[in-house]
């Protein structure tokens, strides 16, 4: 049931990740990069390590405040579970799908500027691509929970 959710038997990770991994993907391909050459994670086959390591700086902001946020209003409880194979059935994948997309375009106050978290992906990808060019220190994003 709903305890499967908090616990991690009903991934509804890889859903929110999918969508946050193409946001980064879009930036980092846009701005020359290969996403398959991580920093963190390892360069395995056909994995797309750079996205994994910056999906690592937004994950909390953006998929587990909305996870969380969707169990805590009952949006997403023990009957959105598809008890045949322990996933979320489709009506709240597309719920679930849809905050993340307007989370990810939602407003927020960071360094003094109103941004949406896209820009600041945009930015941090700017970001990182400036310290490899220039070999310094690149800071990833975070904020408080």
């Amino acid at each position: 049931g709903l305890q499967a959710v908090i616990k991690g038997d009903v991934d509804v990770v890889p859903i929110s990740d999918q969508i946050l991994a193409s946001e980064i993907a879009k930036n980092i391909v846009t701005l020359g990069l290969d996403p398959y050459c991580g920093l963190l994670h390892a360069d395995l086959k056909r994995r797309q390590s750079l996205i994994f390591d910056l999906i690592e700086e937004f994950r909390q902001q953006i998929v587990d405040k909305t996870v969380f946020k969707l169990i805590n209003t009952n949006q997403i409880n023990e009957t959105n579970i598809d008890k045949r194979n322990n996933s979320l059935k489709l009506e709240s994948r597309k719920l679930l799908a849809g905050e993340i997309m307007a989370k990810i375009h939602s407003d927020l106050t960071f360094e003094n500027e109103k941004v949406t978290y896209a820009k600041i992906i945009e930015n941090q990808t700017k970001k990182l691509v400036k310290s490899l060019l220039n070999n310094t220190e690149y800071s990833g994003f975070y904020l408080n929970w």
